[in-house]
C-alpha cells in the first residue's frame, strides 16, 4: 500500500508543478504545513479524500488526473530497459509543447 502513496503522491507534485504553485502556497490554500503537504507527496503520509479534494480545487485538476497513469512513460533504451525521466524533466517538456504552437504544416 506505501507504494500507492507515493504514487498519488508524485502525481500531486507533478500536477502541482505543472501549474507552476510552490508546495508552500498549495500547503497553505488546502490548510496545511508546508512540511506536511512534502510528506504526502513523498507518500510518507497518506492524502486523505478530503486533502485530496482539497489539492483538486487548487489545482483546478479533475479527480481522475490524480489516478491517471504516466509512470509508464519513459524512453526504451537499447538494452530494452526503459529510462526514467523526473517530474521537474516531464513539467518542462509539458510546458515547452503548451508554449509550442502548430502553425499550417
Amino acid at each position: 500500500m506505501e507504494e500507492k502513496f507515493k504514487l498519488l503522491g508524485r502525481r500531486v507534485k507533478f500536477l502541482r508543478l505543472d501549474k507552476g504553485i510552490s508546495q508552500t502556497k498549495m500547503a497553505e490554500r488546502i490548510g496545511l504545513s508546508q512540511t506536511n503537504l512534502s510528506n504526502m507527496e513523498s507518500g510518507r503520509t497518506a492524502i486523505t479524500i478530503q486533502n485530496l479534494f482539497k489539492m483538486r480545487e487548487v489545482l483546478d485538476c479533475k479527480m481522475a488526473d490524480f489516478f491517471t497513469e504516466f509512470d509508464d512513460a519513459g524512453e526504451e533504451t537499447p538494452a530494452g530497459m526503459k529510462k526514467a525521466i523526473s517530474i521537474e524533466e516531464a513539467v518542462q517538456i509539458l510546458r515547452l509543447l503548451k508554449a509550442v504552437e502548430i502553425k499550417d504544416v
